[in-house]
């Protein structure tokens, strides 16, 4: 088995590796599949909740100058059909995981089906 994992991890590239790992997890077990998946959203809720409060932090601190109506919608870069598109390519990836909800709740209905 580690002469396989081994020589597959010579041949894929570094940013494919953990897809390759997750992919076994899933594959192999659900069980440990749902803990990775709770590690991961427990990650993130950690990371969004530290943006929160370091976001509060610097309205404290006085620093909310970008937060003041005059200040906020300011064009301080030209309008680029470029940069509409990457606006809404990283809107829809952020907003891209409510898409698998409905398959992640058909598996907590009924997991051994």
């Amino acid at each position: 088995m580690g002469l396989v994992l081994t020589s597959l991890s010579l041949c894929l590239p570094r940013s494919l590796s953990p897809a390759v790992l997750l992919t076994w997890v899933n594959c192999s077990s659900v069980r440990w599949a749902t803990h990775v998946q709770d590690i991961f959203t427990a990650g993130k809720l950690l990371a969004l909740g530290l943006i929160i409060i370091m976001g509060f932090v610097q309205i404290c601190r006085g620093h909310y100058y970008w937060l003041e109506p005059k200040n906020a919608f300011q064009s301080w870069q030209e309008p680029q059909i470029g940069l509409v598109a990457l606006a809404f390519l990283q809107g829809s990836f952020a907003y891209g995981g409510w898409n698998f909800l409905n398959y992640v709740t058909e598996e907590l209905v009924d997991p051994y089906r």
